[in-house]
């Protein structure tokens, strides 16, 4: 499996997509309930193919990540090859946990963070990037957000 299955949650709405997809695998309505019933593996296995295609096509659209840990946000901008990464890092007692902290530590410490920037190569498929850096704890952020706290690099 490249990416995750998708959850029973995540498959309800895309039922009609999914049948879709069985159809093209020529497995009709009874085809499947056979499959299942009989080959749960084999089933499980058109899910799970199923699911790396929805997941890859997501992943190929994200723009931007974001990463919260302890003493650093991380910002990425997954539209171009190479990469752009921006990093606010602060000292331990400090937080950077999520949007409130960020603001009331720009606003009261920025003399005690640092501005890191990089830029990394494309090694893999953009999907793959996406979903390695969202397994490690980013999310999908908007464009907005995103811009908001770039142009603080770009003052520095």
């Amino acid at each position: 499996m490249r990416f995750r299955r998708l959850s029973s949650d995540e498959l309800f709405p895309l039922e009609t997509e999914f049948k879709q997809f069985l159809v093209v695998h020529e497995l009709y309505d009874e085809e499947w309930r056979l499959l299942a019933e009989n080959e749960p593996q084999k089933a499980e296995h058109f899910i799970e193919l199923f699911s790396d295609l929805v997941l890859g096509r997501v992943y190929n659209q994200v723009s931007f990540l974001v990463h919260f840990s302890n003493t650093m946000v991380s910002f990425f901008d997954m539209r171009n090859n190479p990469l752009k990464a921006y990093h606010i890092k602060c000292s331990e007692d400090l937080s950077l946990q999520n949007e409130d902290d960020i603001q009331q530590v720009l606003r009261d410490h920025f003399d005690q963070l640092k501005f890191y920037t990089g830029e990394k190569q494309l090694v893999k498929e953009k999907a793959d990037e996406v979903f390695d850096l969202i397994s490690k704890g980013s999310e999908s952020c908007e464009e907005g957000y995103f811009l908001k706290f770039r142009r603080l690099f770009e003052g520095i």
